[in-house]
C-alpha cells in the first residue's frame, strides 16, 4: 500500500474513530484501528466490539493495501508533523507502516487485516433519512437522565419509541425522567429500541466535530435492526449494539393530575439553583424551594455555609415547601430553551413536572427529596 493524504484530513479521521478504540481490553488488537484503501479513498475503521466507527479520508492512492495500526502511537506520530502538510503512508515487505512528511519519517509495526474484527454488514431494510437537527436536539434533552450501566443496565440507554412518524425519546435513572417527542420520522417507521448512552454521546460529539449540529438542513441516515443502530452522515458510519432488555413503564411516574403550576424566569432560577448548590452537603444535599404569594424562596444549608434568595413568580396559592437534588434541577433547567419555565406540582412528596412555559415537545420529571426536620 502507498497513499498520500493531507495531515489535517488524517487527524480529523483519527478523531472521528476515537469511540471505537478500546484503551482497556484483554484483546490488544482492539487498541489498533484498521487502515485500508477502498474505491480511491482511505478508510479508517475502529471497534471495541460494542461500537464501531468507519470513516473515509480523501487520498491519492498509488497502490492498494491494508494494515491494523496502534491508534495512540499513530496519532502521536501524525500530530508531530507540520500542519497542512501531505503525509505519505506505505507498507513495506515486513508488514511495517511508514509515515513520511518531508524528510521526516516514522516506521511502526502493525498487524494484518485478518487479525482485526470484521465490521458488521448493515441490513438496510429499516433505513430512513431524517433531518439531523431535531434528532440531535432530542438526544441532548434526554441523554443526561440515563443511569450508569453498572447500576441499571436497561436504564443505561435512551428508549426510542417510533410510531406513525412520531419519535419519543425517554430516559430515566429511577429518580428523574426526561421525555422529548417530535414528528421527525417517515410515517412507516415503527420500532422500540434502547440506544446506549455511550453511542448517543459519541453521535453528539461527531455531529459537533463535523459541524452537522450547526446545519439546519443537513440530513442523516438512521438504520434500526433487532440488535443494532447505525448513523450515517458525510463520510462517517457509526454502528452500535442496542441495550438488551425491556424498558420499564415510565408513564407511571408522570403525574396524572396537576394541582397548581408556577412560572419563573428560566435563567434566574437556574442561576439561583447553581448558587444554592454551592452550600449543600457533599452527600445527599438538597435545595429547598418555598412558594408563597408570588415569591419563590430558594435556600440551602450545610454545617459550613448557607444560602437564601427570592425570585418573583406567577403564583397565588398557599405556602408550599419542597426540596430537590440541585444537580437534577440544574441539568433540567439548562435544557429549557425558553425565557420562562413552568413547574407543575401536586404535593411535596410527588414529582414535579418541568417544561417550557409554552410548547409541549419535551418535559422533565424530578422526584423530590425528603428533608429531615429538627425536633
Amino acid at each position: 500500500m502507498k497513499v498520500i493524504c493531507n495531515k489535517n484530513d488524517l487527524v480529523d479521521g483519527i478523531q472521528t474513530i476515537q469511540a471505537g478504540l478500546s484503551s482497556r481490553t484483554t484483546l490488544p488488537i482492539l487498541m489498533n484501528f484498521l487502515l485500508e484503501t477502498e474505491n480511491s479513498l482511505l478508510k479508517l475503521t475502529s471497534t471495541d466490539l460494542e461500537i464501531g466507527v468507519k470513516h473515509y479520508v480523501s487520498a491519492k492512492i498509488e497502490s492498494p493495501g491494508n494494515i491494523a495500526i496502534p491508534a495512540k502511537k499513530f496519532s502521536e506520530m501524525l500530530h508531530s508533523f507540520p500542519e497542512g502538510q501531505n503525509v505519505s503512508l506505505s507498507i513495506d515487505s515486513n508488514g511495517k507502516l511508514s509515515l513520511r512528511c518531508g524528510r521526516s519519517y516514522f516506521l511502526v509495526s502493525g498487524n494484518p487485516k485478518s487479525e482485526y474484527p470484521v465490521f458488521p454488514t448493515i441490513n438496510k431494510e429499516k433505513t430512513f433519512s431524517v433531518l439531523a437537527q431535531p434528532i440531535l436536539d432530542m438526544i441532548s434533552k434526554t441523554l443526561f437522565s440515563t443511569s450508569l450501566p453498572e447500576v441499571n443496565h436497561v436504564l443505561s440507554g435512551v428508549f426510542w419509541c417510533a410510531e406513525k412518524g412520531k419519535l419519543d425519546m425517554i430516559a430515566t435513572d429511577g429518580r428523574r425522567l426526561a421525555i422529548s417527542s417530535q414528528e421527525v420520522l417517515p410515517k412507516e417507521a415503527s420500532f422500540q429500541s434502547i440506544i446506549p448512552h455511550k453511542t448517543l454521546a459519541e453521535f453528539l460529539r461527531l455531529a459537533s466535530l463535523h459541524k452537522i449540529d450547526s446545519d439546519l438542513s443537513k440530513k442523516i441516515k438512521i438504520t434500526i435492526t433487532e440488535n443494532q443502530i447505525v448513523f450515517e452522515f458525510n463520510q462517517t458510519t457509526l454502528l452500535s449494539r442496542l441495550v438488551s432488555g425491556t424498558f420499564p413503564n415510565y408513564k407511571r411516574v408522570i403525574p396524572e393530575k396537576i394541582d397548581f403550576s408556577i412560572t419563573a424566569n428560566t435563567a434566574d432560577l437556574l442561576t439561583s439553583t447553581k448558587r444554592a448548590a454551592l452550600c449543600v452537603g457533599d452527600r445527599g444535599g438538597t435545595v429547598s424551594y418555598s412558594l408563597n404569594a408570588e415569591t419563590l424562596k430558594i435556600s440551602a444549608a450545610s454545617p459550613y455555609s448557607e444560602y437564601d434568595d427570592e425570585l418573583p413568580i406567577k403564583y397565588n396559592g398557599n405556602k408550599f415547601d419542597v426540596a430537590f437534588n440541585p444537580a437534577f434541577m440544574v441539568e433540567a433547567l439548562k435544557r429549557i430553551d425558553s425565557e420562562s419555565v413552568k413547574m407543575s406540582f401536586t404535593t411535596p412528596s410527588n414529582p414535579v413536572r418541568i417544561e417550557p412555559e409554552k410548547g409541549k415537545d419535551y418535559f422533565f420529571i424530578i422526584m423530590p427529596m425528603r428533608v429531615e426536620v429538627a425536633a
